[in-house]
């Protein structure tokens, strides 16, 4: 009986151990905590996209494509600056943490090709019509948006402003003076038709 006694609690350290083991096995298998800290090779690509979108509204505000563009992280990685950034006040709700971290360990992952985001020689810079505004354009909304952005867009003049001071409130460097030569050229060439 005294033999009972001794391997009741060594019975349940292995029980204890073998459930850890399980558990901490079935979340490497996710891909999020793998031992490399590696991309999850199975991120989908809805979850990637939503990803994106969150990118867009939460991390762009603060920091602009420049310094993420140069940053290779791993997911694990990609996960603490985004906890990091969350701690500090990033508007990045629950359900899109998920998608951000995959979007951020697959498009600025190590060996990752980061996508094209416009600036000086992309394909849509010829697309934009000649005129005051147009260096300005490429100058400073290309750094976060694509050439073709405002082909998309017809805006009256009043909602080109209020569009682009939101930008500057979101980072973008827009004097005041650029940005009345700016609002013009748009409200011109993408205003309502």
């Amino acid at each position: 009986m005294q033999t009972m006694g001794v391997l009741r609690p060594w019975a349940s350290f292995i029980c204890m151990m073998l459930a850890f083991l399980l558990a901490a096995t079935q979340y490497v298998g996710t891909g999020r905590g793998s031992p490399g800290g590696t991309v999850a090779p199975f991120a989908e690509p809805l979850q990637v996209e939503e990803g994106r979108e969150a990118f867009g509204q939460a991390c762009v505000q603060c920091h602009g494509m420049g310094r993420t563009q140069i940053q290779r992280k791993t997911a694990d990685r990609w996960r603490d600056t985004v906890y990091s950034m969350i701690s500090r006040g990033a508007p990045v709700m629950p359900d899109e943490i998920e998608p951000l971290i995959d979007y951020l360990a697959a498009t600025y992952g190590p060996g990752a090709t980061p996508p094209a985001v416009g600036g000086a020689g992309s394909q849509g810079e010829s697309a934009l019509p000649d005129g005051p505004g147009r260096a300005i354009f490429v100058g400073n909304c290309a750094a976060c948006h694509s050439m073709e952005l405002p082909l998309n867009m017809r805006q009256s003049e009043a909602e080109w402003n209020a569009t682009i001071s939101q930008m500057v409130t979101y980072g973008a460097q827009i004097t005041p003076q650029d940005q009345e030569i700016l609002v013009k050229y748009a409200a011109k060439h993408f205003g309502r038709r």
